[in-house]
């Protein structure tokens, strides 16, 4: 009997839940006492590849440091020879000299680091990472481009606004800020929900469109600024008093594999916290959804994917139609924020049918 093909957007790949991250916003520094450290075995990256006809990205994420995993460098090798864009999320401190030779020899598409401050100390607070390290690691990518006369991997930033990070103007300053990093495409996202209560009051969730709109415009000024120092700034913001469904991460053409091998449609469907466990989003307590679909340890990928209830899922994502455990997730709330005369040319774009999804395509 034939198969149906296995064909993907994009494919998150949690090679460790394990991060040094000890303080700050992140799920496991609010969880770090329940945290279930798994480090994905290389067989069965393998494995999941083999079981897949073609997938446009990799993105090694998940919940902690892909670097944490000893075999990540034949990770990203791998994934490579398949033909997919490669991407690698990382905070940096665990970045070496042979990292950084082995990413521009095999080719990886880009790097990520997140930032949630533009000093070492907001940085150290908020996520528990290293601004040194992280300018470091850049470093290091750069000169053995130079060397290799590469420009891969593209070398990219994600930051986090908090509402003390707003009240302190580094919106102002973030522009002037990635000019300096010598960084040419960067994403801004604001800090839209709390690991715990204790840290709730520095989400930037707007409760109403008034609010919205400052926050917004705020934002799309940045992006003017930015797009002035030839830096392209994608920007989302979470309108908290506005209801409405569609998922940016695309579960009906995506999957993730966490590090215990197990499948999930998105990372947020599978943290690795016994349950039950939950974040604050305006307001509310939301229970993390547990949704494993399958085990590489014991079920082959292809089997998993077109189980008859995971097909329906992703067709209700196809639709904009909330599956259960879905609906409140706080990155259905995300909107694309743009200049105004960005917005006037994305509906004229529209008309002519060559505009991309207002959610940004593949990703928030």
């Amino acid at each position: 009997m034939i198969r149906p093909p296995v064909i993907l957007d994009r494919l998150h790949v949690e090679a460790s839940s394990r991060s040094r991250a000890e303080s700050g916003y992140t799920i496991r520094a609010g969880h770090k006492k329940q945290w279930l450290d798994h480090d994905l075995p290389l067989e069965l990256f393998a494995k999941a590849l083999a079981d897949i006809d073609a997938v446009a990205e990799v993105r090694f994420h998940g919940w902690g440091d892909p670097l944490a995993n000893p075999d990540i460098l034949a990770m990203v090798a791998a994934a490579g020879k398949k033909g997919a864009t490669t991407v690698l999320v990382t905070d940096a401190t665990r970045f070496t000299d042979s990292h950084a030779n082995a990413l521009v020899r095999d080719g990886l598409s880009a790097v990520v680091f997140p930032l949630a401050g533009l000093t070492e100390e907001t940085n150290f607070l908020r996520r528990g990472t290293s601004l040194f390290a992280v300018m470091a690691a850049m470093d290091k990518l750069r000169t053995v481009r130079a060397v290799h006369e590469s420009g891969l991997p593209r070398i990219e930033v994600r930051y986090t606004l908090t509402r003390t990070g707003l009240a302190a103007g580094e919106l102002r300053l973030l522009p002037q800020f990635l000019e300096r990093l010598a960084i040419t495409t960067a994403k801004l996202r604001p800090l839209s929900y709390a690991t715990s209560p204790h840290t709730e009051y520095d989400t930037l969730v707007p409760e109403d469109q008034e609010a919205y709109d400052a926050v917004a415009s705020a934002m799309a000024e940045a992006r003017r600024d930015a797009a002035g120092r030839g830096i392209r700034l994608d920007c989302k913001l979470v309108h908290g008093g506005t209801r409405r469904f569609h998922c940016p991460d695309t579960p009906g053409s995506s999957l993730f594999l966490a590090a215990d091998g197990a499948i999930s449609p998105c990372p947020l469907r599978n943290i690795p916290l016994p349950e039950p466990a939950g974040y604050r989003f305006h307001g509310r307590d939301i229970p993390f959804p547990r949704d494993v679909r399958g085990n590489l340890h014991t079920d082959a990928l292809a089997a998993i994917w077109n189980a008859a209830a995971y097909r329906d899922f992703r067709y209700a994502h196809d639709t904009d139609a909330a599956p259960a455990g879905c609906a409140g997730c706080w990155r259905s709330f995300l909107t694309a924020v743009m200049a105004r005369e960005e917005a006037g040319a994305d509906v004229g774009e529209a008309a002519g049918g060559r505009s991309e999804d207002a959610s940004g395509g593949r990703g928030g």
